[in-house]
């Protein structure tokens, strides 16, 4: 065995042995907040992600997805 290594475990340093020594402390998680306005503005300025996000996330039925989406159409095609 090298003499440096030798010294070094005879010393009892732990870090080449015993490498998953658990933490002491717990870290705290704080939960963000969101400020003043915003929840007022959409999250996506597209209306297609908007509403696919919407989808997604609501999981509406079938009935009520096919309402949104002849809703979505209709308001889209009075834009043009």
């Amino acid at each position: 065995m090298d003499s440096v290594l030798k010294n070094f475990l005879d010393q009892k340093k732990n870090l080449i042995g015993d490498t998953k020594i658990p933490g002491t402390q717990k870290q705290k998680t704080i939960a963000v907040k969101p400020g003043k306005g915003m929840m007022d503005k959409p999250l996506e300025a597209d209306p297609y992600k908007r509403l696919a996000l919407s989808v997604i996330k609501d999981k509406p039925t079938k009935k009520d997805l096919v309402e949104k989406f002849q809703s979505f159409i209709t308001s889209e095609e009075a834009k043009l």
